[in-house]
């Protein structure tokens, strides 16, 4: 299993307003591609300009798949909103252990 994390930092609360639906739909779209086991954006809690990453992939060969589709939308809002620091890391990880389950 591939797991993506990753924070995105915007310049303003605005900003996170103004990319908050586009990222529901990323994420939306991303859980229909195949191998795609979770995809998430969440909002920081402690930094309201930041936004946390998680994805859950079968494979590193859907993992690329699915970075080699194109989303126009996503693309043009990678290249227009105001990032002022940005962090995505991929790593493999072995079987889930529960650490809490209710």
């Amino acid at each position: 299993m591939i797991i993506v994390t990753g924070t995105v930092n915007f310049e303003s609360l605005d900003e996170v307003e103004q990319v908050t639906q586009a990222l529901i739909r990323r994420a939306q779209r991303s859980r229909k591609d195949a191998g795609c086991i979770d995809y998430s954006f969440s909002k920081s809690l402690e930094d309201p300009t930041k936004i946390y990453l998680t994805e859950k992939w079968e494979s590193a060969e859907l993992l690329q798949a699915h970075l080699e589709i194109i989303d126009e939308e996503f693309s043009t809002l990678l290249g227009t909103a105001k990032i002022t620091h940005a962090t995505i890391v991929s790593n493999e990880a072995g079987e889930d252990r529960i650490l809490m389950e209710r």
